[in-house]
């Protein structure tokens, strides 16, 4: 019995590998190039993470395929725009004096700023500290008394306003 044709065997054999491996390029990393351009296009313009622009970026690093080589960074940016998108902005003050309305006048100002105290000596951890910002308070609470005696609500100051 004779092999038949070796050399065939293997230039079929090999062009068989070279056909298969053609078929089966990895799509990833022009899928995760893709994504980062997008990403790197939108860290220039500082949009906020909140900006909904990011949900198109996020959906193309999703859709690098879980099997390619390409997954594991796709994976980090995702893991870093979820966090991104999950902190909450810095809360807003409760109150801010302005040139009219709330908080414009001397009473509203001096209320806000006992009410900080309030809620500082509330947080304090050690007693020396809650101490000392009660007598803050204290002082603060006086100094409101006072300053809402001498303050009067516009048409009380005894002029008449007609």
């Amino acid at each position: 019995m004779r092999i038949a044709y070796p050399r065939h065997s293997a230039a079929l054999l090999l062009m068989g590998l070279l056909v298969l491996s053609g078929c089966s390029q990895d799509p990833g990393p022009e899928q995760l190039a893709k994504a980062e351009g997008r990403y790197q296009e939108l860290i220039n313009k500082n949009a906020s993470p909140q900006d909904p622009a990011w949900v198109e970026v996020v959906a193309e690093f999703e859709a690098v395929p879980k099997d390619s080589k390409s997954r594991p960074e796709a994976e980090k940016r995702l893991a870093s725009l979820k966090s991104a998108r999950e902190q909450l902005p810095p809360p807003r003050p409760l109150a801010r004096p302005g040139a009219t309305g709330p908080g414009a006048s001397e009473v509203d100002s001096k209320r806000a700023a006992c009410e900080n105290l309030a809620k500082k000596m509330g947080e304090a951890k050690t007693d020396v500290t809650r101490d000392m910002l009660r007598k803050v308070l204290q002082r603060c609470q006086t100094e409101l008394v006072q300053t809402e005696a001498k303050s009067h609500p516009p048409g009380e100051d005894g002029a008449d306003q007609h």
